[in-house]
């Protein structure tokens, strides 16, 4: 089942950097790195927090995050979520440059202006 995403914020402050994706005005997903210990989470719409993906790939305007069968139980997500990024571009770039400081450790694809790269 693929998500829609409609909104990109993207949130910093002395603890932690957090993506939030939201859709229709509720937040579809929340992924932060808390920067003491820099802990991947990922948090669902109930407040529910696991364990960041372990890949994830951003190609075109779908994001694609690879979860633990825990995370994705404790989450409610499928192991493969996909979500569409109906942003503009700039949304893109944001999100993008965000997902690559949050899941650092975690392997990837990613298109960037200067073409794909991987981990």
């Amino acid at each position: 089942m693929e998500r829609h995403v409609d909104r990109v914020d993207v949130r910093q402050d002395d603890d932690e950097l957090t993506l939030i994706l939201g859709a229709a005005g509720v937040h579809v997903m929340l992924i932060r790195l808390r920067y003491a210990g820099w802990v991947d989470e990922v948090i669902n719409p109930a407040g529910e927090i696991a364990p960041g993906p372990g890949a994830w790939t951003l190609i075109g305007r779908e994001l694609c995050l690879d979860f633990g069968p825990t995370a994705a139980t404790t989450l409610g997500f499928p192991r493969d979520c996909r979500l569409q990024l109906d942003v503009d571009d700039d949304a893109i770039r944001r999100a993008r440059a965000a997902l690559l400081e949050i899941l650092d450790c975690a392997c990837f694809v990613v298109d960037t202006a200067e073409g794909r790269i991987t981990s």
